[in-house]
């Protein structure tokens, strides 16, 4: 059995660990939670010019980071388990970042005069085991390149991730996959109407779409030019 002593040590240690603090209550202009259900928790990202966040805490999910926008570098001081820095290079817009997640305290620090905007998009549920080939950068795709209705970027096991373009006043295809619960993210402005046009959806740089397993959204793009998403599919079924 543990000594009172042990006990007593062990107590404050837990009252001296910091709380988490949520990156909306830390930074609320900086994050700005968009979407959540049981699966997915998207949050859309804006840091000014040379903009310094306080410290705040992320949780251990697997991690899409979708650009929405050219800009330059940005510095992530850690200061939770492991104390390091690291400095996100510049990025473009249209290109994403895997990552698998870890418990993350950091401070923020821009080192460009542009203004930096991506969303982080939280994939829940997923051991470490099923997280660990989740990774990878992948830059935005030359226009010339973009001939088919969608090319799948990663995939493994439990996720895919696939660009979607519906050309301008065509059939969008691909909005989502059969048998899969899925994200679509639009990376230009799209504007959508149903067969018939009984329906019409219009969506933001940014802006998300779910879509639960089995249903597959039917579409055409309105627009005079094509439009472009990035779709990631849950391929296994929402644990309890």
């Amino acid at each position: 059995m543990p000594s009172a002593f042990a006990l007593a040590l062990l107590q404050l240690l837990v009252l001296a660990a910091p709380a988490p603090q949520d990156p909306q209550a830390v930074a609320p202009r900086a994050y700005r939670r968009e979407f959540e259900n049981e699966r997915v928790r998207v949050t859309r990202v804006h840091y000014e010019p040379r903009e310094k966040v306080p410290t705040h805490d992320h949780p251990n999910n697997a991690t899409v980071y979708v650009y929405l926008r050219d800009s330059g570098p940005v510095r992530f001081v850690h200061t939770g388990h492991e104390e390091f820095t690291l400095t996100r290079p510049a990025v473009r817009a249209g290109g994403f970042r895997l990552s698998r997640g870890a418990d993350e305290r950091h401070s923020v620090e821009s080192l460009t005069d542009q203004p930096t905007d991506f969303l982080r998009i939280e994939l829940k549920g997923f051991t470490d085991a099923e997280r660990r080939t989740f990774r990878g950068r992948y830059p935005p795709e030359p226009r010339a390149a973009r001939r088919g209705a969608q090319s799948v970027r990663f995939e493994n096991a439990h996720v895919r991730v696939a660009r979607v373009t519906c050309p301008a006043r065509g059939r969008c295809d691909g909005l989502g996959a059969p048998g899969s619960a899925s994200l679509l993210v639009a990376l230009s402005e799209a504007h959508l109407k149903s067969a018939g046009g009984a329906t019409e959806v219009t969506m933001s740089l940014g802006q998300t779409m779910w879509a639960e397993a089995g249903a597959r959204p039917s579409f055409t793009n309105a627009a005079g030019r094509p439009a472009e998403f990035l779709r990631i599919d849950l391929k296994t079924a929402a644990r309890p």
